[in-house]
């Protein structure tokens, strides 16, 4: 990312803590950043730190309107937003201008978000990844913290990294459950939250359960990038999984120390690897 001293940096912004780690690297890092929080996903304590306003997910003509006034270029989109059904947009004039482009054409998640990404360009913006405004927080190779993956571990590794690539390709989701080579839960519309309280009811005793999660082939890295955060650790400790292995230079870790450290306290694993 090519940041004008001048330019301030434009963050679209859901839940979660993503858009609260981006907030506070441009702050620490004197980079200009100015935010739009989606209602309902974002909430003032998320962007306490940063000028922000709130506007509905529709409203692409005040969004843009502001975001020109504060001389934004650059937009990066971070933090959690569920889809919205077309009655739930409510859009303003610019945004039915975008939804009616969209509305007859029956997209995938992946689609529907080059689409808006292209139609947001058209209008003098440029989309940026996250990895290009925050690059620590991409997954590098490696044990994070002081657990690693034991032999048995790496075969259920391969297995789910495998099935992963497998769903990802026909964009179903990103992640799968596995324990001792058996497929215990794979993610799809769902999320990972609910796919990991699946996989819990069905474990198996004996070696705990991993989790692997992977980049979809063909990704675009500009917006919807996996992450990891504490919540995921947390879910980890509640439904007794014994690690995870994530794609690095794809998916995205918040809250780095405290992830670690709740790992390392309850033996869990996590690593990085590249295929």
């Amino acid at each position: 990312m090519n940041q004008n001293q001048n330019q301030t940096l434009g963050l679209i912004a859901g839940s979660g803590m993503m858009p609260v780690e981006i907030i506070r690297h441009c702050n620490k890092n004197e980079i200009p950043i100015f935010v739009i929080g989606l209602e309902p996903f974002a909430n003032d304590e998320q962007l306490a730190e940063a000028p922000h306003i709130f506007a509905k997910i529709g409203e692409a003509g005040k969004m843009m309107k502001v975001l020109r006034e504060h001389n934004v270029r650059d937009i990066v989109f971070a933090g959690g937003i569920k889809r919205p059904s077309f009655k739930e947009l409510i859009p303003d004039w610019e945004g039915m201008k975008i939804v009616a482009k969209l509305a007859m054409k029956k997209m995938s998640d992946d689609n529907l978000f080059r689409a808006v990404i292209d139609e947001v360009e058209n209008r003098g913006f440029k989309i940026v990844g996250i990895e290009e405004v925050v690059p620590e927080m991409l997954f590098q190779e490696g044990v994070y913290g002081k657990v690693k993956p034991s032999k048995d571990d790496m075969s259920d590794i391969e297995r789910g990294w495998t099935v992963a690539k497998a769903i990802g390709a026909v964009d179903v989701g990103q992640a799968v459950v596995v324990q001792e080579g058996l497929v215990l839960a794979m993610e799809a519309i769902e999320g990972t939250d609910m796919m990991l309280a699946r996989a819990a009811s069905l474990r198996k005793d004996g070696k705990k359960p991993i989790m692997v999660k992977v980049l979809k082939p063909g990704q675009d890295m500009r917006v919807d990038l996996p992450a990891i955060g504490l919540q995921t650790i947390e879910l980890f400790v509640k439904h007794g999984i014994g690690g995870i292995a994530v794609e690095a230079g794809g998916i995205l870790l918040i809250e780095k120390d405290a992830v670690i450290k709740k790992a390392d306290e309850n033996g869990i694993f996590i690593i990085g690897l590249k295929k």
